[in-house]
């Protein structure tokens, strides 16, 4: 039983480190390239998620989740954590930092994979900020402290990791530095000639502080969701896994849509299927081509399933999808990059035991996708995630 773990897959040497018989029974080498993988019981999988999941299933599965639930959302976690780069971590902290506001770990009420996982991946930049930015993040570094004391001994060290000196007290406000009093006042007083009023001195009136505008608050009705028939598919030229559809979203002509699906479904599944469309995010190139639109599809919690999330029976191209309570809301004519509208929404995107598609808002109230009235479905797929 062996593990190679890539160089800079802090998550999954942190998770190794955390789990005493796995650190005993697995020979642990480096990675010649950047991809992890495990070799247990005579079964192989790559990829610091999937090589987390199979090692708890080995030694603790509680750490995967307890419920489907849970390990769907355990599952989500650990994904979005290793999808913002670097240069995304700030927007991903900030999105942490909501969703601990009223929890002590990211699912459930114990240490997870997900916190784990998460915490290897957002370690750098935990401890690169300044202790005025930690406590504008409170409940992130809150979560963070507590994480890295709840380890077993020795597992950061193990993992490469520093313990971070996390102070949840509010910095000291910086000092401001007295006016300067002019040198010897008196004296210049006494040069005054006699007769001569003083200047008056005008008195600037202070300004109040400029107010910081209040930002729009995110919902899923701001995303364009519509029905799309998938009229034309090909592969695309230049990259294997990628597909490069024309889907009918009712507007005249067909939408381009580049989607990585050849490796879960196969291309004669593709013609003529009717699919949901986030039809207004920014078009991106993918290998050369532009991409107008991207196809919601669902996510088996053990990720070995994706499938189409699938309008109701029956639903026209072009035909608004909406989320439940959210009816009334419109979409945004395109997203803006920097607000991170989708990148908000995402992560409680779901499908339920019931296999329908919907939204798990902040109090864990699902909102349902409806198209006039009738639910979005996925043929499999419960408790998947949305993406």
């Amino acid at each position: 039983m062996s593990v190679s773990i890539a160089s800079s897959d802090a998550a999954l040497k942190l998770l190794v480190a955390s789990i005493p018989r796995a650190r005993e029974e697995l020979s642990v080498a480096a990675a010649a390239d950047q991809l992890s993988r495990l070799d247990l019981d005579g079964q192989r999988v790559e990829g610091t998620n999937s090589v987390a999941q199979l090692l708890a299933a080995k030694y603790d599965g509680a750490l995967a989740g307890v419920s489907d639930a849970d390990k769907a959302e355990v599952s989500q976690w650990m994904t979005m954590s290793a999808r913002h780069g670097p240069s995304e971590r700030q927007v991903f902290a900030q999105t942490i930092n909501g969703h601990l506001a009223k929890r002590t770990f990211l699912v459930g009420d114990r240490l997870s994979l997900a916190d784990i996982v998460t915490f290897g991946n957002v370690h750098a930049y935990v401890d690169s900020l300044t202790g005025q930015k930690r406590f504008a993040l409170c409940h992130l570094s809150r979560w963070f402290d507590l994480v890295q004391h709840s380890l077993p001994a020795g597992a950061l060290a193990a993992a490469g990791l520093g313990l971070v000196a996390i102070d949840l007290n509010a910095p000291a406000a910086p000092k401001k530095k007295a006016a300067d009093a002019p040198k010897d006042a008196g004296a210049a007083a006494g040069e005054q000639g006699k007769g001569e009023k003083e200047p008056k001195k005008k008195v600037k009136q202070q300004q109040p502080p400029p107010q910081p505008k209040a930002e729009a608050k995110i919902v899923p009705s701001m995303i364009d969701l519509r029905v799309g028939r998938i009229v034309e598919v090909e592969k695309h030229p230049d990259a294997d896994s990628l597909y490069v559809e024309k889907i009918d979203a009712g507007e005249g002509e067909p939408r381009t849509v580049v989607s990585g699906l050849v490796n879960h479904i196969p291309i004669e599944q593709m013609q003529n299927r009717d699919v949901v469309l986030v039809c207004n995010l920014k078009p991106a190139k993918m290998r050369g081509v532009l991409s107008q639109a991207m196809v919601l599809c669902a996510t088996s919690p053990d990720g070995s399933t994706v499938e189409f999330v699938e309008p109701p029976k029956g639903s026209k191209p072009g035909s608004r999808i909406c989320f439940e309570g959210f009816e009334d809301g419109k979409p945004e004519e395109q997203l803006k990059p920097k607000q991170k509208v989708f990148e908000t929404i995402q992560p409680g995107l779901f499908t339920d035991d019931a296999r329908v598609a919907g939204w798990y808002d902040a109090e864990q109230g699902f909102h349902r996708l409806l198209v006039d009235g009738q639910v979005c479905t996925t043929a499999t797929i419960a408790k998947g995630s949305l993406k």
